[in-house]
């Protein structure tokens, strides 16, 4: 098992042996990578009875205690119990109960790019945060610091960790658990030590100043308040939880630790794309300027008259996918598919990373930035159009079938009006060195669970004084 950029290797492999499924074996545990999209199509979702069940993480399962997560549970009663509540909540009908969270927090963001601009990364993690916990628990943030922003960023930091294949030698041999920390070669058990706790004690404290706010009577709306206004027999005044509200609190908490880091990931990879290939930040403002113009910022109704914002969305989703290998399936009876058997409990992973790369599908310059490859241009035709016969990489890099994240839509919805935003007010070029000299940006990524860009500088200031003005206004007139 490779044990850095695994979806990098999947897709030499698959282009070595000119096969989209490739098959190895690591401690009697049969692997089995889908490197093309109609294979993942046909296994994981045509065949999602049997195709939807999650490979057992020794680290994070036994050793972290890790338990209640929805992105980890087996395919069963309980995992249904937890994906019917996140889907009732986060159905695309349903938009209106997270789009005010939406405004107020990119308004703040906007805000702090004009403040500190030099500050950008954190405050990309700071706007996400704040979204999740006014979403999950109706929380009001710190402008700066808070203490629930950074628990969430420790507890997707140890997944992040832990759920890439390879990295734990202990998940490929279970017996390696029974091994003393002491013992050498055993830094997985001290980590594991260190890590046990992470996750009730990130998502415990929130979910009980909901309840709480619920008995003062000044609970805000949110998720979690409205699931624990529908349970039957409600018991507000004891710390101890029932088996409804342990659902409750574990899916709020996935939504906490599923969508916090994700998001500012992608964000991070808009900006890097935008200092690399200037040419898509240049082409999209012209088109911001036309539709759009300097009298407001843009919103969600103005998605379909931005063709080019959106291919360009859609290539920050496929030129650096967020979560490569998204997390393995595992399939649970024996099965056969292009005269391959595929024994039961074999470990199916989606390379989405190497689909997306597919230079079949997408061009000879599939590794490069390029948002014209999802447009069309006829002749005489005034602007762009997106190209219906190109598949939109939101059918991949969320998930496949039944495993699907629950919260694709509000995940869309966030990044396109963030990305649309600060197109329309800001430049971001690079930054400069002590010498007064343009600092090369460099396309550099650090491997894990989620494909991170590693730490790099930039310039973002507002393109005239303007959009500045629009962002202060906006602001104070709570983003309206």
């Amino acid at each position: 098992m490779p044990s850095s950029f695994p979806w990098i290797k999947f897709s030499q492999w698959a282009e070595k042996f000119d096969s989209d499924i490739l098959h190895f074996e690591v401690a009697g545990v049969n692997y089995i990578v889908l490197n093309s999209y109609d294979a993942a199509i046909d296994l994981l979702e045509k065949r999602s009875s049997i195709y939807s069940g999650r490979q057992h993480f020794t680290m994070l399962n036994d050793l972290v205690g890790w338990s209640g997560d929805l992105l980890l549970m087996p395919y069963g009663s309980e995992w249904k119990s937890h994906r019917k509540l996140f889907q009732q909540e986060f159905h695309p009908s349903k938009s209106s109960l997270y789009l005010p969270h939406e405004k107020k927090a990119l308004g703040a963001f906007l805000n702090s790019l004009l403040d500190a601009p030099e500050e950008w990364s954190e405050h990309t993690q700071h706007l996400l945060g704040a979204i999740i916990l006014g979403v999950a628990y109706g929380l009001h943030i710190q402008s700066k610091n808070d203490p629930d922003v950074k628990a969430a960023k420790r507890m997707t930091d140890v997944l992040n960790d832990a759920l890439l294949p390879g990295e734990h030698l202990v998940d490929s041999f279970p017996i390696l658990k029974y091994v003393p920390s002491w013992f050498p070669g055993a830094s997985f058990k001290r980590k594991a030590n260190s890590w046990k706790g992470t996750r009730n004690a990130t998502i415990t404290p929130p979910f009980m100043k909901v309840k709480k706010a619920m008995v003062n009577g000044t609970a805000e709306d949110c998720f979690t308040l409205r699931c624990l206004q529908r349970l039957e027999h409600p018991d507000f005044q004891h710390d101890n939880l029932s088996v409804e509200e342990e659902i409750i609190r574990n899916t709020a908490g996935t939504m906490f630790e599923g969508g916090s880091e994700t998001g500012s990931s992608a964000l991070l990879t808009f900006v890097l794309a935008m200092l690399c290939f200037p040419h898509a930040q240049r082409e999209a403002q012209e088109e911001l300027d036309e539709v759009i113009g300097k009298e407001r910022l843009p919103d969600h109704e103005d998605e379909d008259p931005l063709p080019y914002v959106k291919a360009l969305v859609y290539e920050c989703f496929r030129w650096e996918t967020v979560a490569p290998l998204t997390l393995p399936h595992r399939v649970d009876a024996d099965d056969t598919y292009k005269g391959y058997f595929i024994p039961k409990h074999s470990i199916v992973i989606p390379n989405v990373w190497g689909i997306l790369r597919d230079e079949k599908t997408y061009g000879p310059n599939a590794h490069l930035f390029e948002p014209k490859r999802w447009l069309l241009k006829g002749p005489g035709q005034k602007g762009w159009k997106l190209n219906p016969d190109m598949r939109e990489p939101t059918s991949m890099c969320f998930g496949f079938g039944r495993r699907a994240c629950p919260g694709k839509n509000m995940g869309l919805s966030l990044f396109w009006i963030s990305v649309s935003c600060m197109l329309h007010s800001f430049n971001i070029t690079p930054a400069i060195d002590r010498y007064g000299n343009p600092i090369e940006p460099k396309v550099e990524y650090v491997s894990g669970a989620l494909n991170r860009p590693a730490p790099f500088q930039c310039t973002i200031k507002p393109r005239s004084e303007e959009h500045a003005a629009l962002i202060r206004r906006a602001m104070n007139n709570d983003f309206e």
